[in-house]
């Protein structure tokens, strides 16, 4: 009988660890010494009603992103460096400055950098989604 008394604060406990940690994974994943984003734009798109495009400039230092997806459509400029791109069920590939990058709304990918990367990034996604969904553990 104890044990089925202890089961909803274990319940709970996940729970709320969960909803702390989470968050908190997340922005130690974003927040990688010497790695910086800056948001240039965040504006409604005239004429697609519900639609918004951002535009950051992402400066990143060496390391995994781990896997993500974007709920929009998302198009990276590579202005320095390199980095290997996989996209989950392909083989990966070699992006350097001057390349593009189109990735589909919910592709999920991984990318790694051996060396600093510069990025120009812009989305187009529905009003008030997150830029970024991480899946799994963070690196």
């Amino acid at each position: 009988m104890k044990r089925l008394s202890t089961l909803p604060l274990v319940f709970i406990s996940g729970f709320l660890l969960g909803v702390v940690g989470i968050p908190r994974l997340a922005a130690q994943r974003r927040g990688l010494p010497g790695s910086q984003s800056r948001m240039l734009l965040k504006a409604d798109l005239t004429g697609c009603s519900g639609k918004e495009v951002s535009i950051a400039l992402n400066e990143l230092s060496p390391g995994t992103s781990g896997k993500h997806f974007h709920p929009g459509e998302s198009f990276t400029y590579v202005l320095d460096g390199s980095e290997v791109y996989e996209i989950e069920g392909q083989p990966s590939k070699v992006v350097k400055a001057g390349d593009v990058l189109h990735e589909e709304p919910m592709q999920v990918h991984t990318v790694d950098n051996a060396k600093p990367v510069k990025l120009l990034v812009v989305r187009v996604s529905e009003k008030g989604q997150p830029d970024t969904v991480w899946i799994g553990p963070q690196p």
